[in-house]
Order: structure tokens, then C-alpha cells, then sequence
């Protein structure tokens, strides 16, 4: 290859410290070697993606001017997919450039004034789903911007080619069924001179939408804003919420909803990240996923409240995830941290972790999405013991001191037994099961069960149904450990053992008579549905060594809850302190806890390439 003169390279706010040589031939580039910059470094290996090099872009899905609505001119809602489908790559602008890759073609020497060229993406499928866009010297679209789209049938006079053209690629939407596309491209460059055509292409890749996981940093905690007159318990709940961050070592932000009433803010979206890399680290958008739960209003807050700057949301695909069953709720989707299997397979961006219940799974839209960012495949777990169903009512995963930076939480119930059983042989058999000062029938449907207001502890150790439910639980909870531990190389006497005690609520839940899939699915044949039987504080929100849990209102022996003397010394042994939250009324009684309350955004500067 001839080279003449150097040609330096300014591809928006990305500047390349570096220069292009013109040449005689076709030259096109990106970010191959991903250090945020465009310049001659990116000629090697640019033909091929692979996890060691390639340039990457990301799925512009953000609202950053607020220009989308939630409502038609008649003031009528917009349905799912009409309110998901504005974004700000939507239409042919480019509104954020800074979330756009760049790419560059070299200058061209030798080429005749009649010399055209032009560059489009293959396969073709990327067409419709992938925006190349170029800075027109000169030009300026409606929206103020110097960059133009353009599309395999746009051509690029001589001229233009004698210059280098600067190049901007963004992504419509998600990469979401495999079978489909799997996010691989090639920016091709074509170029005719009288009868002689030539190419050069560059391999891109469309950066995986990655769940979180609980050792990435909390930037804020999500819930839902309540208020003293219609909504006086989860009212309280928020201001208990608000005390316990403000003692925490690194205190997030509290973003309390107000566009819905909906009190589960764990449950209708899931919160991920797409990044790539950048000339000052990582350019990253959060996205967050709604609930594969299309009747459940409370999921369109992800685009009604949360979309914009830098945060886009995604609707999944039709053909599943229909209604509102429990099955497809947030709490049912979890991330195990980085690590690699015991098979050897490498999950460097952490694992995510489902429930499916017996014979029941979880909507393949919303596996296939997540299959198709490839790097965190969901494993499997059994959920169909419990009447919620979600793998987050019985196990999590915290930071500890050991080769892996984290170990596994699982739910428990001998070690509350046993301390009952302590408290009975050391004359404590009278106390109350529970200590919650206020106990009465809440308004509406909900699990409270009466009988709590008088149970002693020899009560509830004599009752038979009760010790049989606990052994229940306590082999499903084996099992799913034993399933974990296969995939995962965490010594056994590091996991660690969360007091938990579970009730029998099975029950014949009824058919919708609408056609919509009813939320609660009846008992398996042979099976029990449980739910826990006081607050579960494995059912909280992990803020580095900081533990937002549910206030459990154990039994009170000489001045202490027993309960709670327990969770902290568990939690002690990962490092954490454990600050209590009374959701006893708010959430418990309605089949969930703090973390079923709560959401978190975490840290998306994430250099997942690396």
C-alpha cells in the first residue's frame, strides 16, 4: 500500500492523538483496537470481531431531549409498543453523538473526479436495525446537527473521498433473538472508478446488554413514593427506607416513583447496561428492561419515568410474556457475580439466575433476550415451591474474602428452628413468635394470617403442618444450592445460612375468566406453595458492606430479638452490617420484602471488552 500525505482524525468528541495515512485504496476503520480513539492503530485484525479486539457500538435507545410521549394528540395511551418505540434512534437524527461509535474512512489519492463510493452494513438484515450516519461538511439537519444518514444507495462524490469521511454508528434497538442477529457486522466501503470497483470493510459488534450484579456499586435505590393519608404504611416503609441509607458507608440516592401505585419496584423492570469504550474510559447507556408482563401497567414507569439522558428502556417481543404472571417478575431474574464454572466456562460478567416453576418457565422473550447478549445464559432454578415464585425469596449473593470476591446467601430454616427450640428448653416457650407491636387484618387481599397474634413458641413447635412445611422448603432449598454449587467452585462451608421460616398457603388460586393468564398458577400435583412465614431478611438490597434488610420480629428473649442477633452475626461473617426496615405491613403481608420493594441502578462504567 502507497501512502501520501498524514491526514489527522477528529471523530466527534472523539480525538485521535494519532493520524490516518491517505492511500490508493479503499481504507475504512473504527475502533478496533478499543482505546476509544479512531486512528492507523485500528488497521490490524479489523476484518474479524473477537473478544480480544473489534470495534463495538451501542443501541442508542436514550430519550435525551424528552421528546417522547406517553400519550397521543387525543390524550389517549399510547399502547406498549407504540410508547417503547420512540428513542432517540428512532428516526433519522442522530440527537446524542456521543453514544454514536465512530469510524473514519482514509483520505483517497489517485482517484478521477469521476470516482463514487458508498458504505452500508452487512448482513443485510442490520439494515433495518443498525443507522450509519455522516458528517456532511456544510450540512445541518432540523435538529441543529452536522450529521446526516445515510443508506447503501447514498453516494459519496470524489471529492468527499479525497477528504476521508467521518462516520457515526448507532443501534435502534436490542439484539434480542439470536436466531435472528446475533450483533456482528461489517461496515463495508465500496468504491467504482470507471470499470474498476473495490472494498475494504471493518468488523463491528453491538454491545451485549448486561444485567447487574451485587458487587457493582450502587448509584441509586429505587421505590415507590407513598403518603400519609392514602398510602400510611408505605409511607413508613420509605421513611425506614431513607433512615437505614443515610448509615450506610456509601449512600446512594432514594428516587421514589410517583407515577405509580404499584408498591413492587423490584418486580416490573430489570436494570442493565451497554457500554463501549471511549477516549476517557467508558461511554455507557443503562437500559432498563420491563417485565415480561404486558398487562402490568406499573412496567411502562420504564419509559414514563425513566427514560431519557442516557437511560433507555426496552419492550420485549409479542408471543410471550402475555398478563402479569409472577413467574416473569424482576424478583425472578438475579446475577450471580463474575466467575468461572467448574466446566471451565468463563462468566466474567456474571450469570443470570431464574426460577421456573415445576413444569413452568420463564417467558422466552425474556430468556431469548438474554441468551442473546451471550455472555450471561441464564441458569435455572426451582421456584414452583413458593406461591410468589422468585429465586430472590431464597438465596443472593454478597461480597466475602475469598478467591471468587463473593460467596452464596441461601435461606435456612434448621437454624431458626434451633433457636426456638432454645428459647422453649430455656423457659421462653410462652414468648410470642413474634414481636410486631401492631398485628391486624390489612385492608384488601393480602397473606396475614391471625393466628399470629397469640402464637407462642410451644404453639408453633407443636404444630406438626408447620415442622413438615420447613422440611419442605428445606429441600428445595438443598436442591437449588446443590445446583449452584455444581456450576459454581465456592467451597460448601462458605456459603452462608440466612434464618428463614416458611407457611403453607397453598391454594386452589382461580382462573381468569378474561383470557389473560392468571398472576398466581395453582399447586403442582403433590407439591405445596409456600411463602415466608415473618419478614425475610434474605429479601434485601446489597449496598457494598451495607445490608438493607426486612425487620424479622422474632421472638423477644431476655431484651433481644433472636432473630435478629442471628442475621447480623450471619451477615458479620461476609463483613456487612444489617440495617432493619419495617415492612411487616407494607410488603410482607402482600408476599414480599424489602428487596421486592426496592430496585437499585448500579454502576454501568463497566469495561466488559477488557
Amino acid at each position: 500500500m502507497r501512502t501520501g500525505w498524514l491526514y489527522p482524525i477528529f471523530i466527534g468528541t472523539h480525538v485521535s492523538a494519532g493520524l490516518i495515512k491517505s492511500t490508493t485504496r479503499p481504507l475504512i476503520l473504527a475502533d478496533t483496537n478499543r482505546d476509544g480513539i479512531v486512528n492507523g492503530k485500528d488497521i490490524a485484525d479489523k476484518y474479524t470481531w473477537t473478544n480480544e479486539c473489534g470495534a463495538i457500538f451501542l443501541p442508542n435507545i436514550g430519550d435525551k431531549r424528552h421528546r417522547c410521549t406517553a400519550f397521543d394528540l387525543n390524550g389517549l395511551s399510547l399502547s406498549n409498543q407504540e410508547l417503547s418505540s420512540c428513542n432517540d434512534a428512532s428516526g433519522h437524527l442522530l440527537l446524542t453523538p456521543e453514544l454514536a461509535a465512530p469510524a473514519r474512512t482514509a483520505p483517497l489519492q489517485g482517484i478521477s473526479k469521476e470516482a463514487i463510493g458508498s458504505i452500508y452494513t452487512l448482513p443485510e438484515s442490520t439494515l433495518g436495525s443498525v443507522r450509519v450516519f455522516w458528517k456532511q461538511p456544510g450540512f445541518l439537519s432540523d435538529a441543529g446537527s452536522p450529521w446526516r444518514l445515510i443508506d447503501p444507495q447514498f453516494v459519496f462524490n470524489a471529492s468527499s473521498l479525497r477528504a476521508g469521511i467521518e462516520l457515526a454508528i448507532d443501534a435502534r434497538e436490542l439484539v434480542s433473538h439470536l436466531s435472528a442477529w446475533n450483533g456482528t457486522l461489517s461496515l463495508e466501503f465500496r468504491v467504482t472508478d470507471g470499470n474498476m470497483t473495490t472494498y475494504d470493510a471493518v468488523a463491528m459488534k453491538q454491545a451485549p446488554v448486561l444485567f447487574h450484579h451485587h458487587l457493582q456499586r450502587v448509584q441509586e435505590v429505587l421505590s415507590v413514593k407513598g403518603n400519609e393519608t392514602s398510602s400510611p404504611v408505605q409511607n413508613k416503609f420509605v421513611r425506614g427506607l431513607e433512615d437505614a441509607l443515610m448509615n450506610v458507608v456509601e449512600t446512594p440516592a432514594l428516587h421514589l416513583l410517583n407515577g405509580t401505585d404499584e408498591i413492587w419496584a423490584q418486580d416490573f423492570m430489570e436494570p442493565g447496561f451497554a457500554s463501549m469504550p471511549g477516549p476517557e474510559g467508558p461511554i455507557s447507556l443503562r437500559v432498563l428492561v420491563r417485565s415480561a408482563q404486558s398487562t402490568r401497567v406499573a412496567g411502562r414507569q420504564v419509559f414514563e419515568s425513566f427514560r431519557g439522558n442516557r437511560v433507555g428502556g426496552h419492550q420485549l417481543s409479542l408471543g410471550s410474556g402475555f398478563g402479569h404472571e409472577e413467574i416473569d417478575s424482576g424478583g425472578n431474574i438475579e446475577t450471580i457475580p463474575p466467575y468461572v464454572s467448574k466446566n471451565g466456562t468463563s462468566y466474567k460478567y456474571g450469570r443470570v439466575i431464574m426460577g421456573k416453576h415445576f413444569d413452568k418457565h420463564p417467558a422466552k422473550s425474556m430468556t431469548s433476550l438474554i441468551e442473546a447478549q451471550i455472555y450471561q445464559s441464564p441458569l435455572i432454578l426451582e421456584a414452583g415451591w413458593l406461591v410468589i415464585g422468585h429465586v430472590d425469596e431464597f438465596v443472593q449473593f454478597l461480597p466475602y474474602q475469598n478467591d471468587l470476591g463473593w460467596t452464596i446467601a441461601i435461606a435456612d430454616t434448621q437454624a431458626p428452628l434451633a433457636l426456638l427450640k432454645k428459647a422453649k428448653d430455656s423457659g421462653h416457650g410462652s414468648t410470642l413468635v413474634t414481636s410486631y407491636p401492631d398485628l391486624r387484618q390489612p385492608e384488601g387481599f393480602s397473606f396475614y394470617d391471625s393466628s399470629l397474634e397469640n402464637l407462642t413458641i410451644d404453639a408453633l413447635l407443636s404444630d406438626d403442618d408447620f415442622l413438615q412445611t420447613q422440611k419442605y422448603a428445606q429441600k428445595y432449598i438443598d436442591h437449588n444450592l446443590k445446583l449452584l454449587l455444581e456450576e459454581v467452585p465456592l467451597p460448601h462451608n462458605q456459603v452462608l445460612r440466612v434464618p428463614a421460616l416458611f407457611k403453607n398457603v397453598t391454594y386452589p388460586w382461580p382462573s381468569n375468566l378474561d383470557g389473560i393468564p392468571p398472576r398466581l398458577h395453582r399447586v403442582a400435583p403433590g407439591q405445596r406453595q409456600l411463602i415466608a412465614f415473618l419478614p425475610a431478611v434474605i429479601n434485601g438490597v446489597v449496598i457494598g458492606s451495607d445490608y438493607l434488610a426486612a425487620k424479622p420480629w422474632g421472638p423477644i428473649v431476655d431484651g433481644q430479638d433472636i432473630f435478629e442477633e442471628a442475621v447480623r452475626d450471619v451477615y458479620g461473617q461476609a463483613g456487612m452490617k444489617v440495617h432493619f426496615v419495617d415492612d411487616f405491613m407494607s410488603h410482607h403481608v402482600n408476599g414480599g420484602e424489602v428487596h421486592c420493594g426496592t430496585n437499585t441502578l448500579r454502576d454501568a462504567t463497566v469495561e466488559w471488552w477488557s
